[in-house]
């Protein structure tokens, strides 16, 4: 009896911390907010649950999921309202985050209605909402998502609209954040020039100056989206092979992009050639930039790594010291090692919410 009763105990504990349910959107009252779904199965009440499209992208959070009766529940909806609506099926799901998802931005971040006083002056760009294709197909690589999971696309994912710097901080701007918070100032800086992108900067750094600045460090999800450039998916049988590799398109890229092979050091922002289709620069090299997404697979990604974990960060976009081949959108390094406060091997550029 009490083996019986343990083991339905580890059961119970199991079922609640990794709970999956497939449910359908009844409808929404415009009134209350309240969000009404049905389901087969039994849900839990509980505070939040995160909510997915079929697909498996993060849409939103399930707040004070209740049940109203039945196989009926309700919640509040905490996401972009559009990606919820009466008749569409929906994954319920309470787990400990094992997968890299879109909606791994920093909640403490999340920037005030009105708009935030931006400190560095720098020009950033809008980018839209829509789809756009993410990863590659490369088996078991670290950027590695099927194209098509369950007969649904899983290489495309719907990104809300947000604003991207055009280059990557600066020497002179990141001088001018260390002496407004009195930091010191290394003495190596000095022997740069102001325009040339700053490297070799730790992820709490990057962290900090976008936060001075008004501002956040980009997903990963943000950066290739702006890297890739606008895209046009007009079917649901487009592969990868219809995407552009680099940011700058896949002819000639070597002539354009500051990588290991063109140049021995980074470039002032004002000489490079490198403008993608946002008019964005250093998206394919010059310096590597630091993104505020844990190193998680993709979901799909059937490989394993054993720096997958929330221990390292993304970073992004090649680098003067790395070849080509990292330049490409979907190239993704881990960063961080042996730690978030010492590992000084990239650059950054920063967002804000729409």
């Amino acid at each position: 009896m009490l083996k019986s009763l343990l083991c339905l105990f580890a059961a119970t504990a199991i079922w609640s911390k990794d709970l999956r349910v497939v449910a359908r959107v009844e409808r929404i009252d415009p009134v209350t907010g309240l969000a009404e779904i049905s389901s087969s199965e039994n849900i839990p009440a509980s505070a939040v649950y995160s909510v997915l499209s079929d697909s498996g992208e993060v849409i939103g959070q399930a707040i004070d999921l209740a049940p109203r009766g039945g196989q009926t529940y309700t919640f509040r909806f905490d996401g972009r309202r559009r990606a919820l609506s009466a008749g569409r099926r929906i994954v319920i799901l309470q787990s400990t985050a094992a997968f890299s998802a879109l909606a791994d931005r920093p909640r403490s971040n999340r920037e005030p209605a009105a708009r935030p006083v931006l400190r560095d002056d720098a020009p950033m760009q809008l980018i839209p909402d829509g789809l756009v294709v993410m990863g590659n197909q490369q088996a078991g690589g670290l950027p590695s998502v099927p194209a098509r999971a369950n007969g649904r696309p899983a290489n495309r994912l719907d990104i809300p609209a947000f604003y991207i710097d055009r280059h990557e901080v600066t020497v002179g701007q990141f001088v001018k954040y260390l002496e407004e918070t009195r930091g010191s100032v290394p003495s190596a800086l000095g022997a740069l020039s102001v325009n040339q992108p700053v490297t070799r900067v730790t992820y709490r750094d990057a962290e900090s100056y976008c936060a001075w600045a008004g501002k956040r460090l980009p997903t990963e999800f943000e950066w290739e989206r702006a890297a890739r450039g606008e895209q046009i998916i007009s079917s649901q049988a487009e592969t990868y092979v219809e995407s552009s590799a680099f940011p700058v398109g896949d002819i000639s890229p070597q002539e354009v992009c500051v990588t290991r092979e063109k140049a021995a050091a980074p470039l002032d922002i004002d000489k490079l050639l490198d403008r993608n289709p946002f008019g964005l620069t250093g998206m394919c090299g010059n310096a590597a930039e630091w993104t505020s997404s844990w190193l998680l697979p993709y979901r799909g990604n059937t490989g394993r790594d054993i720096r997958f974990g929330r221990k390292y960060k993304v970073i992004r976009g090649g680098s003067y010291e790395l070849p080509l081949e990292f330049a490409k959108s979907h190239a993704r390094l881990a960063g961080g090692i042996p730690s978030l406060a010492r590992d000084r091997r990239a650059g950054f550029r920063c967002a804000r919410s729409e």
